[in-house]
C-alpha cells in the first residue's frame, strides 16, 4: 500500500512537470524586433534582421549579433569598417557604440524605436522596407545643382562610375540627407513607381547603406 502511494505521488509530480513544460512550450514567444530606423536629429541608422544588427553614425558600418531579451537590446561583439572620418562623426560613432554596449531598454511605438541606456535616449524613425528592390551603388555629391523639371529646382548630382561626369537626379533618396563638403558612395534600393506624376521620377530610390564618405578638397 505504501509503495502504491509513493508511485502515485511520483506519477502526479511527473504529470505536473510535464503539463508545465507543455504550457511553457505553447506560450507564444515575443516576436523578434526587425526593421530599419533612422534618427531624425542625426545620421544614426540602425537595422535589425534575423538576429543581426547593422548600425552607423555616418562613418563606419557596425555589425554583429543582437537580440531583445527582457525588453533590452543585447548586442554581441561588433565588427566594423575602419574608415577615418571627421572628428564629430568619430565622436558620434563612439557614443553609438557605448549605447549599444549598455544593453539599452527598447520601446517601439507608432513607427518609432527608442533606445534608453548610457544616460541618454536615442529616438529613431522607421525607414521604408527594402524587400524586392534592385540594388545599385552610386556616387553622390554633397551639394545640389540647379536643374529644370516642370519648374526650376535643385537636383542631386549622381553617377555610377567614379570617372563619369555628374548627372542630375530629379528625385530624392529616401533616408539620405547630403551634407555640403562631402561626397558619398551609397548602396541604394531602386523601386519602379507605377503611374508617377508628370513632375516625379518613374523610379524611387531608398538608402540602404552609406558605403563611404569623403571630404571634398576646396
Amino acid at each position: 500500500m505504501e509503495t502504491s502511494r509513493m508511485s502515485l505521488s511520483r506519477y502526479s509530480a511527473m504529470l505536473t512537470a510535464s503539463l508545465l513544460a507543455t504550457a511553457c512550450a505553447s506560450t507564444p514567444s515575443q516576436a523578434p524586433l526587425s526593421g530599419r530606423w533612422q534618427a531624425d536629429d542625426s545620421k544614426v541608422q540602425l537595422q535589425l534582421k534575423d538576429g543581426k544588427l547593422s548600425a552607423s553614425a555616418g562613418c563606419n558600418r557596425l555589425f554583429g549579433p543582437a537580440s531583445v531579451e527582457g525588453g533590452r537590446l543585447v548586442v554581441g561583439n561588433l565588427a566594423g569598417t575602419m574608415m577615418m572620418c571627421a572628428p564629430e562623426e568619430m565622436a558620434a560613432e563612439d557614443a553609438l557604440k557605448k549605447l549599444l554596449a549598455s544593453r539599452p531598454q527598447v520601446e517601439q511605438k507608432d513607427g518609432r524605436l527608442l533606445l534608453k541606456g548610457d544616460g541618454r535616449t536615442l529616438a529613431l524613425n522607421a525607414m521604408p522596407a527594402l524587400d524586392g528592390g534592385k540594388t545599385r551603388f552610386i556616387y553622390v555629391q554633397g551639394k545640389t545643382a540647379p536643374c529644370v523639371g516642370v519648374a526650376p529646382m535643385q537636383c542631386l548630382q549622381v553617377r555610377e562610375d567614379k570617372n563619369a561626369p555628374w548627372q542630375h537626379h530629379y528625385g530624392q533618396i529616401e533616408g539620405f540627407t547630403p551634407e555640403a563638403g562631402l561626397n558619398y558612395r551609397l548602396r541604394i534600393k531602386e523601386f519602379d513607381v507605377a503611374n508617377p506624376p508628370a513632375d516625379a521620377p518613374s523610379r524611387r530610390w531608398v538608402l540602404d547603406m552609406v558605403v563611404e564618405s569623403e571630404v571634398v578638397k576646396p
